[in-house]
């Protein structure tokens, strides 16, 4: 897999080509996506559909899907018994949108950021972004991007979430959302701990959006909405929080914002709280981290991908013990901080990570 860079030991030129070529599977996916094939393929039921069946409800010449469905089949997103065409299990838990870890929205945004990628060597050139949205964009269309982006980070949050409530044994009280977005994050522990209440932290601009899916779950009793600037060092919050979230924060930002955002979360942990940082980081899938490092370069003012040894150096400063980097499943890891050793002591690190 490219993700896993090079091993020595296999054809050099073979893994080169692959990374010229990995465009190819990213647009096998998205055309799939677009077209709604696995639903189409799911509407069905669970006999599966037929080539003669699926080409016309796709608009899609016969011959030219057939060779496209051998190509799905081959990814492992396909089943195919005699001439019934099926979705396999990864197809119904992550491309169906009536499943809980639904992708496609994160799917597709990422398609979207194409054509940031292809400035690469002119934002090489200049330091940093080229590549802005028009002056003159309307309200409107900025709440259509910020509604597709938030359905993006809504599914990876989806997918990471449980992940992360795993380390908890037990919890109650306050939890503070910080850059919440979606509210994914904090409703995983909503609903893992029914003893909790949450406050959902952004920009008046994305709390609407925050709202509109939170308002379509069980939790919404248990919500507050905060609109603020976490780059301002001051939130205007006027309790300490058991958990503070950090999800996907650090590497929209660099240094001098983090040690304010950092600096700002620690004032409002409790004295026996937790403050989760959930990221990627450079150490924890080196070559993910770095593609996303070149992302936030492409996509942000000042974004970057950080170590887990600089994260917990800031954190160290403001009085808090940590513990170590603490690789998930996926290409993201945690960095959990407390007051005090004991709070950490609650968690259960003995996580499968394997």
């Amino acid at each position: 897999m490219v993700m896993k860079g090079y091993d020595p030991k296999t054809n050099g030129g073979q893994y080169l080509e692959d990374l010229a070529t990995a465009y190819w599977v990213s647009d096998a996916l998205f055309t799939a996506l677009e077209m709604d094939l696995f639903q189409t393929i799911d509407d069905f039921g669970i006999r599966g559909a037929s080539l003669a069946e699926l080409a016309p409800k796709l608009g899609a010449n016969e011959s030219a899907l057939k060779r496209y469905l051998a190509l799905l089949k081959s990814l492992g997103l396909l089943g195919q018994h005699q001439n019934i065409y099926y979705n396999q299990l990864i197809t119904k838990e992550y491309l169906l949108k009536d499943s809980p870890l639904y992708q496609g929205d994160s799917i597709l945004w990422r398609k979207n950021l194409r054509d940031d990628w292809n400035t690469l060597k002119a934002s090489l050139s200049a330091g940093g972004r080229v590549n802005f949205l028009p002056e003159d964009i309307s309200e409107a269309e900025l709440n259509r991007r910020r509604a597709n982006y938030i359905r993006a980070m809504d599914n990876v949050a989806k997918l990471k979430a449980q992940d992360c409530t795993a380390f908890f044994t037990e919890l109650s009280g306050a939890i503070l959302d910080v850059g919440t977005g979606s509210g994914a994050m904090a409703l995983a522990f909503l609903e893992a701990f029914p003893d909790t209440k949450a406050t959902l932290l952004d920009i008046k601009q994305m709390l609407p959006q925050t709202h509109k899916l939170v308002a379509a779950t069980t939790f919404s009793d248990r919500v507050y909405y905060h609109p603020a600037n976490i780059l301002e060092p001051e939130w205007e919050l006027t309790q300490k929080y058991q958990l503070i979230i950090l999800s996907n924060i650090v590497h929209a930002y660099a240094e001098a914002e983090n040690e304010q955002v950092l600096k700002t979360a620690a004032s409002h942990l409790s004295d026996d709280g937790i403050i989760l940082i959930h990221d990627f980081f450079n150490e924890h899938h080196p070559v993910k981290a770095h593609l996303s490092d070149i992302n936030m370069f492409l996509n942000t003012y000042n974004g970057k991908v950080f170590s887990g040894a600089w994260v917990i150096a800031e954190l160290e400063k403001h009085d808090l013990v940590t513990s170590p980097l603490l690789p998930l499943t996926t290409d993201t890891a945690l960095i959990f901080a407390a007051r005090s050793q004991s709070a950490l002591d609650h968690l259960c690190f003995k996580q499968d990570t394997n």
